[in-house]
């Protein structure tokens, strides 16, 4: 049965990729998706859902998290839900960093998905952005304003003159100024250069820091 050449392949490798599945079991893409879906699976949250695992597989944690060598996954299967499952039923919320840590990938673009659909609230705590659950918001911030003030793992970007950026990733701030020092200095070239480098910038971050910086003028820091 073809179910057996799957279970056979992933007992051996445990996580494979469709591209992996294809040379090794001879059938396209749609065929594989279809036996994989009769089979039960999970794709990974991180590297846009390219790694894959059947369900009797993962030995997940407390909260409902495996890991497997470079491929992350979650029980609630989506990032999104993943993400908001963590933040909703957290003791006193969390910011980007502690999130970024628990699961092992950097998670801006899903907290603002979130928070612009209203699954999950964002408020500024000192000079760190904590998220809430919804329903839970009241709680959490009690308890979170409770908590001694914590290191700032997320550090500011200084540059002179300039205000640096409280809530973006600095390294995105900095692939975006590198772009620009390279010679694309304008929007849509820059992000077409950093998503050919696996960058996961957005067009809006990629806007906003060169408004910001009013990259592409005369007066602009990256051309003196």
């Amino acid at each position: 049965m073809i179910s057996s050449r799957y279970e056979k392949l992933f007992r051996e490798n445990v996580v494979m990729t469709i591209e992996h599945l294809k040379l090794e079991i001879g059938r396209p893409r749609e065929s594989i998706l279809r036996d994989l879906k009769n089979m039960g699976y999970y794709s990974s949250y991180n590297e846009r859902g390219k790694f894959y695992t059947l369900c009797s597989t993962p030995e997940f944690d407390g909260l409902g998290l495996w890991k497997y060598s470079n491929a992350y996954f979650s029980i609630r299967r989506t990032l999104l839900d993943t993400a908001e499952y963590l933040v909703s039923t957290s003791n006193a919320g969390y910011t980007h960093d502690e999130l970024r840590q628990i699961l092992g990938i950097g998670i801006q673009n899903s907290l603002h998905t979130l928070t612009i659909t209203d699954k999950i609230v964002r408020r500024q705590i000192g000079a760190q952005y904590v998220y809430f659950g919804k329903e839970s918001i009241g709680k959490q911030g009690e308890k979170r304003n409770a908590m001694p003030d914590p290191p700032i793992v997320r550090k500011s970007i200084k540059m002179p003159g300039v205000r640096s950026y409280p809530d973006m990733e600095p390294a995105l701030v900095i692939d975006i100024l590198i772009a620009a020092l390279r010679g694309y200095d304008a929007d849509s070239a820059a992000l077409s250069y950093l998503h050919s480098t696996g960058s996961p910038v957005t067009a809006q971050q990629v806007t906003t820091v060169f408004r910001y910086y009013d990259i592409g003028k005369k007066n602009s820091p990256m051309q003196k």
